[in-house]
């Protein structure tokens, strides 16, 4: 470290500032980036997930319905987090050379870059005509499909009558 800081004051005494600028301006440059990369995303609020969760539930829970020889259709979704927003970033350098990262603002809002929605863990889905075993694989195929998740993640079983 010390080599470092002897070259850089040679170089000062010799008159090279636009050197030691450009080093430092390239030094800062790659800092502003790796902390927008490591701090641009944050967590989405406490109820993201179940809000997606229920939303996903009754969107597939009425389109399985419609196919031939479902019946009635439920879903349950089981989900590990609540999802993440990415926003936008931007840092900026004061004189002393201290770099402040701060969101993007548009209205007063910050700037959403990407959302993600929340993991899938599993997925229960009881319907009227799971015990045709053809309409049970129609139902996890679509359910997997849809949700582009791994079959082995969804359960169907047949409606009971209620007892």
């Amino acid at each position: 470290m010390s080599d470092v800081l002897e070259k850089v004051k040679g170089k000062a005494r010799s008159g090279k500032w636009l050197e030691i600028l450009a080093v430092l301006l390239l030094a800062v440059v790659v800092v502003v980036i790796l902390l927008s990369a490591w701090g641009g995303e944050k967590e989405a609020g406490n109820d993201g997930g179940s809000d997606y969760a229920e939303r996903a539930e009754q969107r597939l829970a009425k389109v399985l319905s419609q196919i031939e020889g479902a019946g009635t259709v439920d879903v349950f979704l089981s989900v590990r987090s609540e999802g993440t927003i990415v926003i936008a970033m931007e840092s900026t350098v004061a004189e002393d050379g201290s770099v402040t990262t701060s969101p993007v603002l548009s209205g007063g809002e910050p700037i959403v870059l990407e959302e993600c929605n929340p993991e899938i863990t599993g997925v229960l889905i009881v319907a009227d005509g799971a015990n045709d075993l053809n309409v049970r694989f129609n139902l996890l195929g679509a359910a997997a499909s849809v949700l582009n998740i791994d079959q082995s993640l969804i359960k169907v079983y047949t409606r009971g009558n209620g007892n």
